[in-house]
């Protein structure tokens, strides 16, 4: 009896720990990464679900977006080449759908430079980025304005009766 008691209770110690890792996401901030470079971000995830990061050049408004390898304790996101110079910020999130199941604790700030010891991606050959939804990214909003913008032509005087003028009837005068 009593090894079935501790055996519970030992179980649900480690479901309380487990428990408690739920919705966070661990992540050792680098540095600088490697201008010219892909950085490769390992984190840890304890969450099922889209590994995400978000980032931006500081001062950007736009957020872009790239999917990593949600793995648990191995988990990894391979973010784009930035410049040498460029100063990021980013983030990490876990996605199930639309809800959010974790996220960093806080913003991460890095630079690219030229010299930097940081871990890169050397054998990838695709990045798929995205940005934002255009209504939170002025750059898409205005292209979407100006795509679907219409154009207003001056009302013209119609050929048939000079006093007709396109899209008014014509007065009678009486």
């Amino acid at each position: 009896m009593k090894k079935t008691v501790i055996a519970v209770a030992l179980v649900l110690v480690a479901a309380a720990a487990f428990a408690q890792k739920q919705g966070t996401i661990e992540h050792k901030p680098e540095a600088c990464v490697p201008g010219g470079e892909m950085p490769l971000m390992k984190v840890v995830t304890h969450d099922d679900g889209v590994l995400r990061s978000y980032f931006r050049r500081f001062g950007a408004t736009d957020w872009c977006s790239v999917d990593g390898l949600n793995a648990g304790i191995a988990s990894n996101v391979i973010l784009p080449k930035f410049e040498k110079g460029d100063e990021i910020e980013y983030y990490f999130v876990v996605l199930q759908k639309d809800r959010i199941m974790a996220k960093s604790p806080q913003i991460y700030r890095t630079k690219a430079t030229e010299q930097c010891d940081s871990p890169v991606a050397r054998h990838n050959n695709l990045i798929t980025l995205e940005c934002l939804p255009p209504v939170q990214n002025p750059v898409a909003s205005s292209l979407a304005a100006g795509y679907n913008a219409t154009a207003n032509t001056p009302n013209q005087v119609s050929p048939e009766s000079p006093s007709i003028t396109a899209g008014k009837p014509a007065t009678s005068k009486q």
